[in-house]
């Protein structure tokens, strides 16, 4: 009975020497998170007069050459005029969050209240209240990263959007949208990669009414901004459509792509005689491996009459590159296991 007691003493012991080294040891608020929770209710910050003029090239220099109240006239400039948009709020603190810490390493937080309550006084508290939960956000990601990492697409996006609203609620919807929308052109591309094969311009035009859907009158601001991005999605995803057509017929197509993804005429020229050049290039390896294949029939190695031979196909058909593509097939890399994407190679 003793022996009893005695063990059950030694396990309560030892129960609450692990409680209290979890408690010594369980993850603490850092110290952004301290002065977050410390300035969500300080006063905001007030400048005496008006914030200072800036120089006609202040966008060629870095954060660093400013002072704070010179800071916060520039992210006046970048965001005032549309600074009631959730979106545009994370992007002014996406930016400042990347540069304050390296230039305020140890207050950095301290001076971002500062500057939100120089630049946007009347939404100051409002915007640093979204900049705690966009530190908590990135620091969710940051701890996550490895977990997310192994999860399926759709498996993330529920968590990150999960995550999401439970810190920034309905606002997230408005934050993410375009996210939300290149995710639907995405899905889009998606299906037309799955489709038969069948017709470009069909497909295009299914493309064409998905992104005015999505985009609706910013498409042309969008594109603007996206149309190589925008435009080499599509021709990855009738990849299999192209592949069937004759060179005259693709080259059309991929005309009739770009230019109804908006390619003004200079830009159309461009990217038709780079098809040309692509096409003679694709061509001419095309019939190099040829001779090479033929050359070297079932021999382990070529001659030196074959070798002597393929120098002068080289230098023909690839001029000045014959000695690159020489060293690379020295080395044991043949540019004809290349895999051909019409339209981007």
């Amino acid at each position: 009975m003793f022996q009893n007691k005695k063990f059950i003493y030694f396990a309560l012991a030892s129960i609450s020497i692990l409680f209290l080294v979890i408690l010594w040891f369980r993850p603490t608020k850092d110290k952004n998170q301290k002065d977050f929770e410390e300035l969500t209710n300080a006063p905001i910050s007030s400048l005496n007069g008006s914030l200072p003029d800036l120089p006609l090239d202040y966008e060629d220099s870095k954060l660093s050459s400013f002072t704070v109240e010179e800071i916060s006239r520039i992210m006046v400039e970048k965001y005032g005029k549309y600074i009631d948009r959730p979106s545009v709020q994370i992007a002014l603190l996406e930016e400042l969050m990347k540069e304050l810490p390296k230039l305020y390493p140890n207050d950095w937080v301290k001076v971002l209240h500062q500057i939100l309550g120089y630049a946007f006084p009347d939404k100051a508290l409002e915007i640093f209240r979204m900049s705690e939960s966009l530190y908590a956000y990135n620091k969710f990601r940051e701890a996550n990263m490895s977990k997310l990492g192994l999860m399926s697409d759709q498996a993330r996006k529920e968590m990150m959007w999960k995550e999401r609203y439970r810190l920034f609620g309905e606002k997230a919807d408005e934050i993410w949208a375009m996210e939300k929308k290149m995710n639907n052109v995405t899905d889009a591309l998606k299906r037309i990669e799955e489709s038969p094969v069948g017709s470009v311009d069909a497909k295009l035009n299914s493309y064409e009414k998905v992104l005015k859907e999505q985009f609706g009158k910013d498409l042309p601001r969008i594109l603007e901004n996206k149309r190589q991005q925008l435009t080499d999605g599509f021709v990855v995803s009738v990849q299999k459509d192209l592949k069937v057509l004759s060179y005259s017929a693709r080259k059309s197509a991929l005309r009739e792509i770009r230019e109804t993804m908006g390619m003004d005429a200079a830009a159309l020229a461009r990217w038709d005689a780079l098809e040309e050049e692509r096409e003679r290039g694709w061509q001419n390896q095309k019939k190099y491996s040829e001779m090479r294949t033929k050359l070297l029939g079932k021999k382990s190695s070529l001659s030196p009459e074959d070798e002597r031979s393929l120098d002068s196909l080289r230098k023909e058909l690839f001029g000045e590159e014959a000695e690159i593509i020489k060293n690379e097939e020295a080395s044991g890399y043949f540019r004809a296991t290349e895999e051909r994407v019409y339209g981007l190679n």
